[in-house]
């Protein structure tokens, strides 16, 4: 009855309507009392003139069973129902969504940014600027009071644009970024968070942590939550060592393989896993260039007591 009402619709505001489709609509608002008050809050829902339904004037034709005869319909064909029917979703959205924006429910407007196999900068609609990692997506969506991100996983750079009536927040998988303007570092990993700050002041919250008191951090400090972990910890880093995959380098500063591994497996053509947390434990360090690290991954064995075995797609690596 829907779709039929959403046909009526189109076929309605069609130039060529003539005396015999009126005709036949009146036949099918009169073959079932529902069907005019379908077509009336079809009619509402897509914002047209109430002058679009004809006046049903028409007694009805019955049969000698006393029921009313079937009514001579216009047939639309299913592709032409479905945009139809498409078209009024549209127009229903098109009415709520200043109220959901008015409301702060709903965006003005949602941007996407993909990042492909190299990093690259992008500007936000608000004039923040965003220096992608490899394999980042990032969603941007400008409310009414606020500016929010999505990045589930992967690593970006923002220096946002300073406005302190809109927050700037980033969404990742359980956690959240808040800030009005600065500079700051975020990576994320399968639930695992780490945000580096440079410049200005940022808090980090665990979704899991519901009331709980957020970590604070200041220039030269990193937070960083584990996955499904309701508290985080802060440390002091180097920003420029974290940064520095922006100039194609990777700094491991003594780190354990635990830690390194999600760093080089997204520009490796065939990331590496760790078999046990014993080969995970197990540290290196030195400076290197993002373009030579499949190279680096196959050397594993040669400074490191480990092996390196092809499975499911994967390097699994394994202590010597």
């Amino acid at each position: 009855m829907t779709e039929e009402a959403a046909d009526w619709c189109l076929r309605l505001q069609s130039s060529d309507v003539g005396d015999a489709d009126r005709a036949a609509f009146e036949c099918w608002c009169l073959a079932d009392p529902r069907h005019l008050a379908e077509f009336d809050a079809m009619r509402e829902i897509w914002g047209l003139s109430a002058g679009l339904r004809p006046r049903v004037t028409m007694v009805p034709v019955t049969a000698a069973g006393g029921r009313v005869a079937p009514a001579a319909v216009v047939r639309v064909s299913p592709r032409r129902r479905r945009w139809a029917v498409a078209a009024c979703v549209a127009a229903a959205l098109a009415a709520c969504w200043p109220v959901g924006w008015s409301f702060g429910v709903l965006p003005g407007r949602v941007d996407v940014f993909l990042g492909g196999g190299r990093h690259r900068l992008v500007e936000l609609p608000d004039g923040t600027t965003v220096d992608l990692n490899v394999h980042t997506t990032l969603f941007f969506a400008q409310f009414r009071d606020r500016r929010s991100v999505l990045m589930d996983h992967g690593e970006a750079y923002f220096a946002v644009a300073h406005d302190v009536a809109l927050p700037f927040t980033v969404f990742t998988a359980g956690h959240q970024v808040r800030v009005t303007g600065t500079k700051f570092n975020v990576w994320a990993n399968d639930g695992d968070l780490a945000v580096t700050l440079s410049e200005g002041s940022v808090t980090v919250a665990s979704a899991a942590a519901a009331g709980g008191e957020p970590l604070r951090l200041t220039p030269g400090m990193q937070g960083r939550f584990a996955r499904d972990s309701r508290f985080g910890s802060v440390a002091r880093v180097d920003p420029q060592h974290v940064l520095s995959w922006r100039e194609g380098k990777l700094v491991f500063d003594n780190i354990t393989l635990a830690e390194a591994v999600p760093l080089l497996n997204p520009y490796l053509s065939q990331p590496l896993r760790l078999a046990d947390r014993k080969v995970g434990a197990m540290r290196i360090g030195g400076v290197y260039d993002v373009t030579d690290l499949d190279r680096v991954a196959a050397s594993l064995p040669r400074v490191l007591p480990v092996t390196l075995a092809p499975k499911d797609g994967e390097l699994l690596v394994s202590a010597r």
